[in-house]
């Protein structure tokens, strides 16, 4: 059976995390042999290990570990050689206020030179090795229906999955030559059994969903037991693009798929760590959010606060906390709106603030009160809430969890000024609620740490 290497969180991610630490932990070492610096060996590898750590941040905070990045070699260079010139800047800035020792100069710079070379090399060579087909699997889509050609373009735009889309089997089509979504449609559903073999098919995706299509049951069954992978269209889907397919979802899906648990004991350690990080983070922050609020002051006259009604977990409503980043009455002519992007409204520090997510420091009392949580559906007003719920049916479901200061959805997509721009924010809640834990509110938590720093909010 040949590798599937599809989840690359768990895995093609993995693999190049740990293998650019190798890398650097191979330039320490040659290094430490080829310079010998007169510090003890637990010293250096101590000091190298923290500067792994280092590496790994920054590596990530240029995006170097994203999907497009690693299957790209151009990206993957830029993102290597932005790293390496920050870490170069804060040497030189590092030397200009310690004034360090010569040795200590030439180990950081033999071992940055070294672990820039390394990290080139072994991207290239992940790179080779994984568009090798022994490590990728063939995939043959089962049905030519919105969900398959779905399928298909979602496997297009991430070349770098580790599944190689065979084709497709469909009734649709009498002639053989024809494509759907750049690949071919290699015969009907009976013919199964000999493409399967033909093309050595290492898993089947079922998105057929005509009843007058031919099913091969019996078919797959044997598939299966030979050891091919067999599943759902929309379980393979869900795990390409992290999101809920959403069109023909049926209120049974939601009732009897795993996931969708919300039992005490997974509720209590969110909320566990819900009140460790926000009481922590409001002790750090709150000189910065004095600093925030008297500029506010300063740039445009009305409150440094804001308060806003918004709908909570269950449907109730609650008071959200916010620095103001729009003028006063900015709703005073146009009634309740979305923001947008490059809102007329938002004053000079109010876009600051919000590139930064600096606005939403007070929500954290929102978490504490026990209103909110750190990681959740975003929280919608009830001006919207109406709408939204008669446009998509599913909308209310998000209530079933308290609503976040980030979440899924946010780190995923941002925010959407109008109603047709929530489905696929409702496709990545109703994920996040099925595969809801607390390694993924971690996960999400990191990422947003990423967006502030780097002040890539709206």
């Amino acid at each position: 059976m040949r590798y599937y290497l599809l989840n690359l969180y768990l895995s093609r991610v993995a693999i190049v995390v740990l293998l650019d630490l190798f890398c650097f932990a191979l330039a320490a070492t040659l290094t430490w042999f080829a310079l010998e610096p007169p510090v003890a060996p637990t010293s250096f590898a101590l000091g190298a290990a923290v500067a792994g750590v280092g590496l790994f941040v920054l590596l990530h905070y240029t995006d170097a570990y994203g999907l497009m990045v690693i299957g790209s070699g151009r990206r993957t260079f830029m993102c290597i050689s932005a790293t390496a010139g920050i870490l170069l800047i804060g040497s030189l800035a590092a030397w200009w206020v310690g004034s360090p020792e010569l040795w200590q100069i030439e180990t950081v710079a033999h071992t940055a030179g070294l672990t820039f070379a390394f990290l080139l090399v072994g991207r290239l060579g992940f790179r080779v090795i994984s568009a090798r087909p022994r490590f990728s699997q063939r995939v043959l889509i089962v049905g030519a229906s919105d969900l398959g050609l779905a399928i298909a373009r979602a496997v297009r735009d991430r070349r770098n999955l580790g599944a190689d889309i065979a084709g497709f089997l469909s009734d649709d089509f009498e002639d053989q030559g024809a494509w759907l979504e750049g690949y071919p449609v290699l015969g009907r559903g009976h013919e199964i059994e000999k493409v399967l073999d033909r093309e050595e098919i290492g898993r089947v995706v079922v998105a057929s969903k005509r009843r007058e299509e031919y099913f091969p049951a019996q078919e797959l069954l044997q598939a299966k037991l030979e050891g091919r992978s067999v599943e759902s269209g929309v379980a393979f889907y869900e795990r390409v693009t992290g999101r809920i397919y959403l069109r023909d979802l049926r209120a049974s899906y939601l009732i009897f798929s795993p996931g969708f648990r919300n039992g005490r004991l997974s509720l209590l350690a969110k909320r566990a760590l819900d009140v460790v990080v926000a009481g922590a983070a409001l002790a750090l922050l709150w000189p910065l959010l004095g600093l925030a609020a008297l500029a506010v002051k300063l740039d445009s006259p009305g409150a440094a606060f804001f308060s806003q009604e918004r709908v909570g977990r269950f449907g109730r409503t609650y008071r959200l906390y916010k620095l103001r980043s729009m003028r006063e009455g900015a709703e005073a002519q146009c009634g309740p709106a979305w923001a947008d992007k490059d809102d007329a409204r938002t004053t000079r520090v109010g876009r600051i603030l919000r590139k930064a997510r600096l606005d939403e420091i007070p929500q954290l009392w929102n978490v504490l009160r026990g209103e909110m949580s750190l990681v959740g559906p975003r929280p919608e007003r009830p001006e919207f809430v109406q709408g939204l719920s008669e446009r998509y049916p599913y909308f209310r479901a998000r209530f079933a969890l308290p609503p976040g200061i980030t979440g899924w959805a946010q780190i995923r997509q941002g925010y959407v000024n109008e109603v047709s721009g929530w489905e696929e924010k409702l496709a990545l809640d109703l994920y996040y609620m099925k595969y809801r834990s607390l390694s993924m509110d971690l996960l999400i938590l990191w990422k947003t740490v990423k967006t502030v720093f780097l002040m890539s909010g709206v």
